[in-house]
């Protein structure tokens, strides 16, 4: 997780969300349309806020599944249905979060709440395994509410990491065959890169770097 800078509010729900508010509270339906808090520009907005990453666990999501999620759920309280804070970009692992009545999110962390600061001081990571630093409960409590800690993420994350760890073989070969002991500058660029706030699980990769000193 990363703290985010929410873009401005899409044309279309300046312009349509109190209508849409009002029609779904009068259908009696329990979901509200998807086409509409969900609509393209929406989406488009979300994306370029969160680089193209879910909000919670910065998974990519360039052509991987990705839903619009109420942060405070629609059973909780349908008059914010629409309403631009409340819409963030999930990935299929975190929009089945734990529900408001188990895990209110004034127990969590939010990225569009908290900046990287906070964040730092209550989640950390060993290799790809999430946790709580030192023993924060509120960095507990965000990783049961988006179930940051499923094995589907372990598993991204390690992949990624598998990533780094096959450009960190490929500098030190570079280093060997040119009998140097030293980092470039093109090298410390790539390694650096893993940490940019555009890349996957960039989080991680902060605590992995500042470990060993990169």
């Amino acid at each position: 997780m990363r703290g985010l800078h929410r873009l401005p509010e899409p044309q279309i729900l300046i312009d349509k969300k109190e209508n849409w508010k009002n029609n779904f509270l009068a259908s009696g339906n329990k979901r509200p349309d998807s086409s509409k808090y969900a609509h393209k520009s929406v989406i488009a907005q979300l994306n370029s806020t969160s680089y193209y990453k879910c909000f919670y666990c910065e998974t990519k999501l360039k052509g991987s599944p990705k839903e619009v999620d109420h942060q405070i759920e629609v059973s909780v309280d349908k008059t914010l249905s629409f309403k631009w804070n409340n819409l963030y970009l999930s990935c299929d692992n975190c929009n089945n979060k734990v529900p408001h009545s188990t895990i209110p999110i004034q127990e969590a962390l939010d990225p569009c709440h908290h900046t990287d600061s906070e964040i730092k001081e209550h989640l950390t990571f060993d290799d790809e395994i999430i946790l709580p630093r030192n023993n924060s409960e509120l960095g507990l409590k965000t990783i049961q509410k988006y179930r940051l800690d499923t094995e589907l993420l372990d598993n991204r994350r390690l992949k990624q990491i598998k990533i780094f760890l096959k450009a960190l073989i490929e500098i030190k070969n570079n280093q060997q065959a040119e009998n140097r002991s030293t980092l470039n500058q093109n090298e410390l660029s790539t390694i650096h890169s893993f940490k940019r706030k555009d890349n996957s699980f960039s989080r991680m990769f902060e605590v992995i770097l500042d470990k060993y000193g990169l």
